[in-house]
């Protein structure tokens, strides 16, 4: 008799089938027996044998499956139920998740099963039902925008040898058809979770605004690269050229980026057929500070050789790719809040000792649910601020010279390069002069919200090195303000410690070219 005012304070719509039971109702560890003949995972898995998978990982996949489709359908205590069904048996962290299989029969439904949107899922669910919040209208939105390359080409080795000497074939590649395909759905439903995934964490302050710009004419320089490391590659020669094409009002609406080129893995031979190729990563757009996802367009229609075979089904894509891009996006938080420590080396999370004292678990997904409740949601700025970027709104045309003008530093300072000082030689000529006595010119696009460098400057011509990119200061909702908070360069923040006194301090001594090129060469030489 009390299910009506359960109905109510659980958010369920009122006509639940008469088959199943109110979630309230269901107890841990008897969802599994009630749902079997019409699951999900069941039919997912059965043409492969169920009985080749263990209990738990058809469980997992089904709690995922089902907790996935309540959640993006508002029936969050529902979501709950699943999922609390499966953690009763199974806890997050425990052993058991490792041990089970991955790939099996050349399936990626993520490793282990269904675990990283497992617990993207719970993150969600728990705050939605906590805070009441239904929908996803937020006060302020960042724009992601995945730019869809035409073509890619570059020189493809057809085995080993030809990897090792850097020789091969000129091949180009095109963009996959089916990336652009129904509306590019691939793409839409790679980002469906990922992006509620985002407004949860935000407490509901940001939503994510996908936008698709197609850039058929571009053909973006790749290469196939063996490292010293050992570590294979097959990515573009530089990402940051796709920007070029780029227009300057896309660019500043854009918060967040990412690149989908034509694949350069070579796997059709047979020295690459079950090669791990990196293809992407996490990188810094066109202002040197917005997170720049870069992956290859099979990533998302086939399984790469090291994580199985064959083609995606839409099943495995929902499993796996939240998985990838929660990896890449935790990459860009740990360096948004360097102050944590949270990667102080890269991957840290894959060596338990390095671990903070406070954090809960076993496995990289544990490792970034502990770092979002116990660090991030309650860092400063907020998760809400941090994360936007674009520029489009800025009051460029209320800076002055002088606005710019003071002392900066890079946090952590690892040496002289990261603290220094921009003065004013004349005009909109300044000058930048670094603690280890190196310095260059700048000059000011206060409009353009950027001090450019030239010839002089160390890094010119490189990735990111064109310019000073301005960064102001943000209010509480994250909207721009007209002070200057610091500058990005080469990927890296520089916060404004102080302004410059009355009197500008004269210009550092201008190198030669050939004292540049010893400082670029010397082992003090700011690391990126």
């Amino acid at each position: 008799m009390h299910r009506p005012a359960l109905l109510f304070l659980l958010g369920f719509a009122s006509t639940l089938s008469a088959q199943e039971p109110h979630p309230a109702s269901i107890q841990p560890g008897t969802l599994r027996p009630w749902v079997e003949p019409t699951d999900p995972a069941v039919d997912f898995l059965s043409p492969y044998g169920l009985e080749n998978f263990s209990k738990h990982q058809v469980d997992a996949l089904s709690a995922f499956l089902h907790a996935e489709k309540r959640t993006l359908s508002g029936q969050y205590g529902w979501a709950k139920a699943w999922l609390d069904d499966l953690w009763s048996e199974h806890p997050p962290g425990g052993n058991d998740w490792g041990a089970l299989p991955t790939q099996p029969f050349g399936l990626n439904i993520g490793s282990p099963t269904g675990y990283y949107g497992l617990r993207m899922l719970s993150d969600m669910v728990e705050w939605r039902l906590a805070s009441g919040v239904e929908g996803d209208t937020a006060p302020r939105s960042v724009r992601f925008t995945v730019l869809l390359v035409g073509a890619s080409s570059g020189i493809e080795p057809r085995n080993n040898l030809e990897l090792f000497l850097g020789t091969g074939v000129p091949v180009t590649h095109y963009l996959e058809p089916e990336i652009e395909a129904d509306d590019h759905f691939v793409v839409h439903q790679s980002l469906r979770l990922f992006r509620d995934y985002v407004f949860a964490i935000t407490e509901g302050q940001l939503s994510v605004e996908t936008n698709i710009l197609a850039l058929p004419e571009v053909t973006l320089p790749v290469e196939a690269v063996l490292g010293a490391n050992g570590f294979k590659s097959a990515a573009p020669v530089n990402a940051n050229q796709v920007f070029d094409h780029v227009s300057e009002e896309d660019q500043a609406a854009t918060d967040w980026w990412w690149l989908l080129y034509p694949s350069h893995v070579p796997e059709q031979y047979p020295d690459f057929a079950t090669t791990e190729f990196i293809t992407g990563g996490i990188g810094t757009g066109p202002d040197s500070l917005s997170p720049f996802f870069i992956i290859d367009d099979r990533w998302l229609l086939r399984k790469p050789p090291h994580l199985g075979s064959g083609p995606y089904s839409k099943v495995e894509r929902r499993a796996y790719l939240p998985q990838w891009l929660q990896h890449e996006f935790f990459h860009h938080l740990f360096r948004t809040y360097p102050e944590f420590e949270l990667e102080a080396s890269s991957h840290q999370w894959f060596d338990p000792s390095t671990w903070p004292a406070d954090f809960v678990g076993k496995y990289e997904a544990d490792y970034y649910h502990e770092a979002l409740v116990k660090r991030l949601q309650s860092a400063e700025p907020p998760l809400r601020v941090a994360l936007r970027y674009a520029t489009a709104d800025a009051p460029w045309d209320e800076l002055e010279i002088a606005d710019v003008l003071g002392s900066y530093e890079h946090h952590p300072i690892q040496n002289d390069w990261h603290i220094g000082e921009i003065s004013q030689v004349a005009g909109n000529q300044l000058y930048w002069q670094n603690a280890a006595g190196v310095g260059w010119a700048l000059e000011a696009d206060l409009l353009g919200g950027a001090l450019v460098t030239g010839p002089d400057c160390p890094y010119f011509g490189v990735p990111n090195g064109d310019q000073f990119s301005i960064v102001l200061e943000r209010d509480e909702l994250g909207d721009l303000t007209s002070t200057v908070e610091a500058f990005a360069f080469l990927g890296s923040s520089y916060s404004k410690t102080s302004a410059a006194p009355e009197q500008d301090a004269a210009p550092g001594p201008v190198l030669s070219r050939a004292r540049e090129q010893d400082r670029l060469e010397s082992s003090d030489r700011p690391r990126r």
